[in-house]
């Protein structure tokens, strides 16, 4: 009985030591200085519209005066939000950590971003910007091309949030419309006309208005009255009439 009371006492006192030493430890991590920043793109194996490398030294630009000091002083909630104003950012994780080069311990700033993923690119008008579907401007850039649909011709963002992506997403949302819809041409009055990737036949589509419907005859008319063919001998598709289909021959 005494044996088991001294086993108890020395398990407790075991347990005490522990925490008293690992609280120690935390405390002792906390105040390390922060001397490195990691980036990790999460949402693609090859980096896209941003890099780890350019992330880095955003940071190093922008909050110099982080290193140097203890990690647990670092304003983390002012670098996600600094990170969040980068347009093609959808979402940022920022927080710190203590890591071990095998010589010595070290803090370092660690970084988690998703990119924003483009439904469409638009080219004209000299500008060129990309859109996700929620309607977020992400900036052109030459070092990633996304294969998704070109948009030109006369479109603002703001005309092409409003009334472009929801037709957009529409199309890329339907199997058969995406693999058939390749670029879309708006003119000065805010009508469609689109090119299509089989065929050599103009798709007028008029306003982006009622597109549901339009884009319902439009599947018929290849599935039911071209199953056979005949698309070839058409120089275009007009989609304009909520009722019909008028085709133009060559």
């Amino acid at each position: 009985m005494f044996r088991k009371i001294i086993n108890t006492i020395l398990w407790c006192i075991a347990i005490v030591l522990i925490f008293i030493s690992l609280g120690f430890s935390i405390k002792q991590s906390r105040q390390l200085k922060c001397s490195d920043v990691k980036v990790e793109i999460t949402d693609s194996i090859q980096e896209r519209f941003v890099r780890s490398s350019d992330i880095s030294q955003w940071v190093r630009r922008n909050y110099q005066g982080i290193f140097g000091q203890p990690i647990s002083s670092v304003n983390l909630r002012r670098i996600e939000d600094g990170l969040r104003k980068i347009h093609s950012v959808e979402d940022v994780a920022v927080y710190t950590n203590v890591y071990d080069n095998g010589v010595k311990s070290f803090g370092a700033l660690v970084i988690k971003i998703k990119q924003r993923e483009p439904v469409f690119r638009f080219v004209g008008s000299g500008q060129a910007f990309y859109m996700d579907k929620l309607g977020k401007v992400i900036e052109w850039t030459p070092r990633y091309t996304p294969r998704v649909l070109i948009v030109g011709g006369a479109v603002s963002p703001d005309f092409a949030r409003k009334k472009l992506l929801p037709l957009i997403n529409y199309i890329n949302q339907d199997t058969f419309l995406s693999a058939q819809i390749d670029q879309i041409y708006v003119n000065g009055v805010g009508e469609l006309s689109m090119v299509p990737r089989v065929g050599e036949q103009i798709i007028l589509f008029g306003e982006p208005e009622d597109y549901q419907i339009k884009f319902r005859n439009l599947k018929a008319l290849y599935t039911e009255g071209f199953k056979n063919g005949g698309w070839s001998i058409y120089k275009s598709i007009n989609l304009e009439f909520r009722n019909q289909i008028v085709c133009t021959k060559k």
